[in-house]
């Protein structure tokens, strides 16, 4: 039937099903037969919408539904697009519904155009309805009553399209083989598990480290499986590889940081179970540019796009992977800082208990406590972790324990010296514990760092205050021989022995390039020469060169003379002193610099300064320095030394030198 002006139509067809109706409902069928809408009272009598799929349902059993054929003539202003997609759009009776109401509207204009917003609805052409219990050659439909019937249709149905659907995948596989050739036999994943499972066993790593290494051994024997046959095309699959299994790190990671047991032992148990597994994951990525044939993909594109393809393949694969690598000995720190806080909480009650022992107890009676808990700790310890694992952990306890040993005796100073022998046998014993006759840790990583300081530190305080004076000048004499420069200036003086005489002669030539201490900008300098340690020399007097007024380049050209025995400059700290000072009339004077000469340098026989021609010898020039007397330790070891006289006095004079400095 021609629906359009030019004498033709563009038809397409519609193919729906209508409900199952019983005979008494063929005289309204009649009277309804296009609008195919259902009544409100039919729609009430449904007791759910189940019912209502139940019916729709039974198309795929033939039941009595009918097949209608709805004939539509297709409007040039509407395209073909958009009447598939409003067929697309309607769901359930309601929208069929809907979409046949439009028809019959359609037939009712007798192709006469609509009005409104249905000026477009296509022209209906005509409708058949089909009854399924109705057998015809012609429709080719057929109507069967046996159930059985059905299911044996049903499941013939479902067996031809699985059939088919599997020939369709293995066709696909067998070309995708032609293109990636199978070089090497797939290997079986439950043997890979029986493997990881017997890891776990000897070094107890958790469960999510297992998943986590073999999901990343399961992608590789696939990409190992795949061939690729374009190694520079592989470089975008290679990198994506990297980056999945880096990013799976941080999900790793976050399994790990579990809630951990409060019970000691199970505490530390699933600390090194997490620390082990976190190493494991980290080697096992260790592994991937060799598993995934870094250096062939580097050569590929080295080949095809020159030495920019291959910095670009580095900085692609080796910065996810040292990212990844980074992160891993971030998360080992802390689990082991973890471990080390939770273990030192009880070795510092330990320590505490051999600081409080009174004297009356043996050493070994106070160190007890300490050893026992080390030696139950590290048991744990060597059961649960791996070998790399336990040296990192005993390496952070020895450093935790050295200064927390150090701290105790840093807060004691001054107490009687029992105190500092009982700790120095504590340190010997616990370097030997830990050094473990070459099973723990090296002597060469025990006896640095803090072990250092703190072996120091005991040793000084063991010492009298007369020792840790000669001490203090002995330190002064070493950083003086290395002094080659200084911003304070220098100082030009002769020093020359007479034996038979036992007389030490100084002569102050001059000074140049002292630092400016007055509002002038110049300073008054002298300088006072002293024989160190005064212990030492108990009846040797300070003496004092004249006061050059305004001048930064004084010139002294003076002479000074005492008496030195050979039991005194044997004596390696024995020393002369050069202080310079600013003079000032109003108040302290202010201190400029200081040097240091050992009288080893001039009063040992064989010298040539011991010798009559000593005179003649060239000057001796020494670099000034102006160092804090109170960062130096022993400054604080003598200080703490209130009833000592000798120590207060020490310290009372590097005090006013201090403060003349604070001053200016």
């Amino acid at each position: 039937m021609a629906k359009d002006a030019n004498g033709y139509s563009d038809p397409y067809c519609m193919l729906g099903i209508l409900l199952g109706q019983s005979p008494k409902d063929t005289e309204e069928k009649k009277e309804r037969k296009f609008s195919f809408r259902k009544r409100r009272e039919k729609l009430e009598k449904r007791s759910s919408v189940k019912e209502v799929l139940a019916v729709t349902l039974m198309m795929f059993t033939m039941t009595c539904s009918i097949w209608t054929y709805g004939k539509l003539d297709h409007d040039d202003d509407v395209s073909v697009a958009e009447a598939c997609k409003k067929l697309n759009e309607i769901s359930g009776f309601r929208g069929m519904g809907r979409y046949f109401k439009q028809i019959a509207k359609s037939v009712r204009a007798n192709g006469a155009a609509a009005s409104g917003s249905e000026e477009n609805a296509d022209d209906f052409l005509g409708c058949i309805n089909i009854p399924l219990n109705v057998s015809s050659n012609s429709t080719h439909f057929s109507f069967y009553n046996s159930k059985a019937t059905h299911c044996v249709l049903q499941e013939g149905l479902l067996a031809e399209s699985f059939r088919l659907y599997c020939d369709y995948c293995l066709s696909q596989m067998k070309s995708m083989r032609q293109v990636f050739p199978c070089n090497n036999s797939a290997r079986n994943v439950s043997i890979l598990m029986t493997q990881l499972e017997q890891i776990q066993s000897q070094t107890k790593h958790s469960s999510s480290a297992v998943d986590v290494t073999t999901c990343f051994s399961q992608v590789r024997e696939f990409w190992a499986q795949l061939a690729w046959p374009d190694s520079a095309g592989a470089f975008i699959f290679i990198t994506r590889l990297t980056d999945v299994s880096a990013s799976k790190l941080h999900f790793h990671k976050h399994i790990e940081r579990g809630q951990l047991g409060q019970d000691h032992k199970s505490f530390i148990v699933q600390v090194c179970v997490a620390l082990n597994s976190t190493e494991h994951v980290r080697v096992y990525l260790g592994g991937l540019p060799r598993e995934l044939d870094w250096r062939g993909v580097e050569q590929a594109m080295e080949e095809s796009c020159g030495l920019e393809g291959k910095e670009q393949v580095n900085k692609s694969l080796n910065g996810q992977l040292y990212n990844a690598d980074i992160d891993l000995q971030r998360e080992a720190k802390r689990l082991i800082t973890h471990l080390t806080d939770r273990v030192m909480a009880y070795i510092k009650k330990c320590i505490q208990h051999i600081s409080l022992s009174p004297d009356s107890i043996n050493t070994d009676e106070a160190v007890a406590p300490l050893m026992k808990y080390l030696d139950d700790t590290l048991v744990i310890l060597n059961e649960s972790l791996l070998k790399e694992n336990l040296t990192r952990v005993l390496q952070s306890l020895w450093e935790v324990l050295l200064r927390m040993i150090l701290d105790t005796v840093g807060e004691n100073r001054g107490v009687q010296v029992e105190f500092y022998t009982r700790f120095q046998y504590t340190v010997e014993t616990l370097v030997r514990f830990f050094h473990a006759d070459g099973e723990g840790l090296l002597l060469e990583d025990l006896k640095s760092g803090d072990y250092k300081a703190l072996d120091e530190e005991l040793r000084l305080n063991k010492c009298s205050s007369f020792e840790l004076i000669e001490q203090y000048f002995l330190e002064k004499i070493s950083q003086q021989r290395i002094l080659k420069h200084s911003r304070f200036g220098r100082i030009s003086l002769k020093c020359y022995y007479d034996a038979p005489e036992q007389r030490l002669t100084v002569e102050i030539l001059h000074a140049a390039d002292l630092i400016a201490l007055d509002a002038n900008g110049l300073s008054d300098p002298f300088v006072i020469v002293e024989l160190c340690p005064h212990h030492l020399f108990p009846t040797a007097r300070s003496q004092r060169t004249q006061v050059k007024l305004k001048t930064l380049h004084p010139v002294f050209d003076e002479l000074f003379y005492f008496h030195v025995s050979p039991e005194q400059y044997r004596h390696r700290c024995a020393c002369l002193t050069f202080t310079v000072m600013d003079y000032d009339w109003l108040s302290t004077n202010d201190f400029a610099g200081e040097a240091v000469a050992p009288l080893s340098d001039f009063c040992w026989p064989g010298r040539p300064s011991a010798t009559p021609a000593g005179k003649t010898l060239q000057p001796v020039i020494l670099h000034l320095s102006r160092q804090k007397p109170s960062e130096k330790p022993i400054m604080k070891m003598l200080e703490a030394r209130t009833g000592d006289r000798e120590a207060q006095e020490f310290v009372r004079k590097l005090k006013e030198i201090e403060k003349s400095m604070e001053e200016e």
